[in-house]
């Protein structure tokens, strides 16, 4: 992807969009309308950085891939004994540098990154004009690209880099920073340290929230950045990074900005799926028109879809039986001759109608328990019961409250986590940075445990990517050689 990043960069986003294209990659360069030019003015902008956004509903991205790969290679999923032959390499740890899913989802997101650097590049021009509505709204646009850029830098290291603490300082392997669209600069970088990256992403987020600072904008949608999504987002980052002090401060900033309340618990999974519901910081909202069909998120769990992906029983059993969230499992047959019965079926997503169902990218509930666990490695005991029981009882009013101190507490919270989270996209991010060795489960009763620290939760960097840019060339995550 980096090596074609150069000419990705130029194509007319809008003109990309519209046409809906699969292979818009292999587009002829001679015949792409050169973006930056495009880009001189407010329309320009705004149809830049929709284009953006549209990107990321793409089912190597938020669309399925992002949301899917977590849970399905950890212990919370695995794939169905009638399957679609989707995703099979991945559930099994028999990934190689060829498979399409990683080497599409890498192409994905550094697309997404040359169309916000495009905005980042091209957009101040406009935000300096005088201080206008348009001139705010540039603003704007450009403290929303910095945020997506550090969002997918963020999913990237997530995915092909082992988590912060890998190595004490930090200095594993990361990705390669595309930070320019310059047609004059080389775009092949080799992979920077994974203290460089966390670096870059939390400046780009720091950027944004200046910007949206400048801009005054009250606007607040659930399908854009805004200066408290990427705040939340910096909570996610910052706790990720071991940073308990900074992630603690900015999840309360946005629990107590009054932005966003918990779904009452007899609504969550009635209201989950709605588009801006009263817990949604950050969605990629899909309409009817949008229409992923067949390579939509929920098309992988629906019987009435492919019906590839089931719960494990395993974190079936975690639940109490009065507890909501059981509600986004049905436990009924799969689907097809042959198929598991009883069979988990995961119904958090479950529009194969209209697959109009909005992604969620970060809720309200996530900030709670990343105040819990900033607060517990804090030491401050008492704080973290309250931030994580708000999530337990809302679950099921009738628990007993947690009163866990030390390491109990901590892994009390990692148990919610799992609970809360379960089918977002979040399960072996979380193993990974806390060193979790875990068993992962199989059709026909089989495992695979994994060991943690270690390799194999991380995927390859790209064949394809390796061959092109010789600065990554001898640059492969471990056990992928």
């Amino acid at each position: 992807m980096l090596q074609r990043y150069k000419y990705i960069a130029w194509i007319l986003i809008a003109t990309l969009i519209a046409s809906c294209s699969k292979d818009f990659l292999n587009q002829d360069p001679q015949s792409a309308t050169e973006t930056r030019h495009t880009i001189k003015d407010l329309a320009g902008l705004q149809a830049a950085i929709n284009g953006v956004y549209s990107l990321m509903q793409n089912e190597n991205y938020y669309g399925r891939t992002m949301l899917l790969l977590p849970d399905l290679r950890a212990d919370n999923e695995y794939i169905s004994v009638v399957n679609s032959n989707r995703y099979r390499n991945l559930d099994q740890y028999i990934v190689t540098a060829n498979d399409v899913y990683i080497t599409d989802a890498w192409n994905l997101l550094y697309s997404v990154v040359a169309n916000a650097n495009m905005v980042i590049q091209k957009g101040p021009s406009v935000s300096l004009l005088p201080f206008t509505a348009d001139s705010i709204e540039a603003r704007q646009i450009v403290a929303e690209a910095y945020a997506v850029r550090g969002l997918v830098f963020f999913d990237l290291v997530r995915l092909y880099a082992q988590a912060y603490n890998y190595t004490p300082d930090a200095s594993h392997m990361g990705i390669p920073l595309a930070t320019t669209t310059n047609i004059e600069e080389v775009q092949s970088p080799s992979r920077s340290s994974v203290k460089d990256t966390y670096i870059q992403i939390i400046s780009d987020l720091n950027k944004a929230i200046s910007l949206f600072q400048e801009s005054k904008s009250p606007a607040f949608s659930s399908g854009r950045l805004n200066i408290l999504s990427v705040k939340a987002l910096l909570a996610r980052v910052l706790l990720y990074k071991g940073d308990w002090v900074g992630a603690e401060a900015a999840a309360s900033l946005v629990i107590s900005s009054g932005k966003y309340t918990l779904l009452p618990g007899d609504k969550l999974v009635s209201d989950f799926s709605q588009t801006g519901n009263s817990e949604t910081i950050f969605e990629i909202i899909n309409t009817a028109t949008d229409n992923r069909s067949t390579d939509a998120l929920s098309y992988m769990f629906s019987q009435m879809g492919y019906g590839d992906v089931l719960a494990t029983d395993d974190i079936w059993k975690i639940y109490n039986e009065k507890d909501a969230r059981l509600g986004f499992i049905k436990r009924d047959k799969r689907a097809g001759t042959g198929g598991e019965n009883p069979a988990n079926i995961i119904t958090k997503y479950r529009d194969v109608a209209t697959f109009a169902e909005s992604i969620k990218v970060m809720r309200l509930a996530e900030l709670y328990l990343i105040r819990a666990e900033a607060l517990a490695h804090l030491g401050r005991d008492t704080d973290a019961q309250q931030a994580l029981n708000d999530i337990v009882k809302r679950a099921n009013p009738g628990a007993a409250p947690v009163v866990a101190t030390g390491q109990a507490l901590l892994d009390a919270i990692a148990l919610e986590r799992r609970k809360e989270l379960a089918f977002e996209g979040h399960r072996l991010f979380d193993l990974g940075r806390t060193g979790a060795p875990f068993v992962k489960y199989l059709a026909n009763n089989k495992t695979i445990s994994v060991a943690l620290p270690g390799p194999k939760i991380i995927l390859p960097i790209p064949q394809k990517e390796l061959d092109a840019n010789p600065n990554i060339r001898h640059q492969q995550n471990e056990g992928y050689n």
